[in-house]
């Protein structure tokens, strides 16, 4: 008789069992973001100072070109450490502002966020390359393989020291020593330009012998470092 009226009970006031409950599920589920519609979103976090930095390099390259300034090549050369200096700035720009742990509570980890960040500034720095070193190269009777050789080596330096230091105790602490490594970089290459002729015949030289093994190696170092930087992502620091 109490099984019975329990099972009146039961029936009478128990709550229906929901229909349709995986649909229901499938359809609360966050939709799948592609790899390119991540990097757009990445894109769209770095500021605009960053896109207005590449835009003046390539407006120069081209404007240079144009008015046939033979230090171009040199200018641009000695720019191009600021565009590593800046790209490994702005990666860091989480732990910079604060914003680590927000950004751990979203549906990416902050390894992928990294990751993204790194991918879209090389893209936009491998656009200046690409634009700069033929336009440079046709209007001075160069080498498009050499300009490019010739910019993308202290590049690569600026970027392989910049992320070994910000990985260190005076990188997280002053947040600026890739501008300052950047700095001096652009300081040499001044320097031996104007002052050490001599040396740079000899460094063309070098490259044009065994420039693409170098800028190979310095590419692999790089991404070496870059990977590294990436493992050692956690909530505190890069």
């Amino acid at each position: 008789m109490k099984k019975e009226m329990k099972d009146l009970l039961g029936d009478a006031f128990d709550a229906p069992k929901p229909k349709n409950k995986k649909d229901f599920l499938r359809n609360i589920r966050p939709r799948e973001v592609s790899i390119l519609e991540m990097l757009l979103q990445q894109a769209a976090y770095i500021r605009i100072p960053v896109w207005l930095f590449a835009i003046v390099i390539v407006v120069f390259a081209i404007g240079g070109s144009l008015l046939k300034m033979k230090t171009t090549a040199s200018i641009i050369t000695m720019i191009m450490p600021y565009s590593a200096a800046i790209a490994v700035m702005e990666t860091k720009r989480s732990v910079r502002c604060d914003m680590t742990e927000l950004e751990m509570a979203t549906r990416f980890s902050l390894r992928s966020v990294v990751f993204a960040r790194m991918t879209v500034l090389g893209i936009v720095s491998f656009m200046i390359i690409c634009i700069a070193s033929p336009v440079i190269a046709i209007a001075f009777q160069n080498g498009t393989l050499l300009m490019a050789m010739r910019i993308l080596i202290p590049y690569f330096i600026t970027m392989i020291i910049s992320l070994q230091v910000e990985r260190r105790t005076i990188g997280r602490r002053t947040g600026y020593a890739s501008l300052a490594i950047a700095t001096i970089m652009a300081i040499l290459i001044y320097w031996f330009t104007y002052f050490e002729p001599i040396i740079v015949i000899r460094y063309l030289g070098l490259i044009e012998s065994w420039g693409v093994f170098i800028t190979a190696g310095l590419l692999a170092l790089m991404i070496e470092e870059q990977w590294k930087t990436i493992k050692k992502v956690v909530s505190s620091d890069l």
